[in-house]
């Protein structure tokens, strides 16, 4: 009767554990199928952001519990124009583009940036043009892409060379479009942020070559938001914590990360050589990065480029309470 009785408990047990077994998979299922929240990130098509690519193809969003729908753009101006038009939750843009936007704006605020350069940026010239050097622009034309880092790059250039910017012509285009219009002809140079100053130098008929303008401007790369009710400071950090994971990914698996990059943005290994050792991926906000876009908005306005007579106070568009939870050492603001 023992027997019977040991057996009746030990299938009573068996069945538990298989119930108990059935209701974990169940309930695992119904965790891994329920939607994370989604946000939608304007991500300029350039390998400055290759942290957002990386934590793409790498599952660091998920990870961390949001779905990134990233929005190709050609630059950080489309970028945050479209999340000016709130077609997008958040975007990339450099400093530049958040100082001219600063004078126009107040409900949007830097996160943190995410890649810096000393040469990212670079001016492009015909190599058999004979241009060298800023004094030979005098009276020449030169491609920018208008309120961009790209026009703020030629003029600071231009200054510490001892040539007045008033005596070279500007033309503005899109990014896209200006490799294309040195090749033509249609002006003597162009001040131009990859890859687009490689498709230039890449030219079989007419290649361009860079001059000497590396350490002269350091480009910040950041992730913008907007203000207000619609904010959702919890998935901002998640992105951010996706993101930080992408930066020690990068910095660890460097040759993976550049696989992934080119295959992403269909680069070739040449171009990826070219531009590579110039990035440093890393998320901080610092003190520099906010007197580099205040030194930007001085040129502004005595350019004329804008219509104020005094800068914003540009603090105000920084907050680093998101970052600070993922990494308490990347920011001192």
């Amino acid at each position: 009767m023992n027997g019977f009785i040991k057996a009746g408990i030990a299938f009573t047990i068996a069945v538990v554990a298989i119930l108990f077994f059935r209701y974990q998979l169940t309930d695992s299922k119904i965790i891994t199928n329920t939607e994370l929240p989604a946000v939608k990130i304007a991500v300029s098509t350039t390998p400055l952001s290759a942290p957002f690519y990386i934590a793409e193809k790498q599952g660091f969003f998920k990870e961390e519990g949001v779905k990134a729908d990233l929005i190709p753009l050609a630059g950080g101006t489309k970028c945050f124009s479209a999340l000016l038009k709130k077609e997008v939750d958040l975007a990339t843009a450099s400093n530049s583009v958040v100082m001219f936007n600063g004078f126009k704006y107040d409900h949007f605020t830097v996160l943190s940036s995410f890649v810096e350069s000393d040469n990212d940026i670079k001016l492009m010239s015909l190599s058999g043009s004979g241009i060298t050097k800023a004094q030979d622009l005098i009276g020449k034309s030169v491609g920018i892409v208008e309120g961009s880092a790209s026009e703020y790059f030629l003029h600071t250039w231009l200054t510490l060379s001892g040539v007045d910017p008033s005596k070279v012509l500007t033309k503005a285009y899109s990014v896209v479009d200006l490799p294309k219009v040195l090749s033509l002809g249609e002006v003597s140079a162009i001040s131009v942020w990859e890859p687009f100053a490689f498709t230039a130098a890449s030219n079989r008929n007419n290649p361009a070559r860079p001059l000497d303008t590396k350490g002269l401007y350091n480009l910040s790369f950041n992730l913008v938001g907007l203000k207000g009710a619609a904010r959702n400071i919890e998935s901002e950090q998640k992105v951010l914590a996706a993101l930080n994971k992408a930066v020690h990914y990068i910095a660890e698996y460097p040759q993976e990360s550049q696989i992934i990059i080119r295959e992403k943005l269909q680069l070739s290994q040449a171009f990826i050589d070219w531009i590579w050792q110039d990035y440093l991926f890393k998320l901080s906000l610092n003190q520099s990065q906010v007197s580099s876009i205040e030194q930007q908005a001085r040129w502004a306005i005595e350019s004329q480029l804008v219509i104020n007579e005094t800068t914003p106070d540009f603090i105000q568009f920084f907050d680093a309470s998101a970052l600070q939870k993922i990494d308490p050492h990347a920011s001192s603001l």
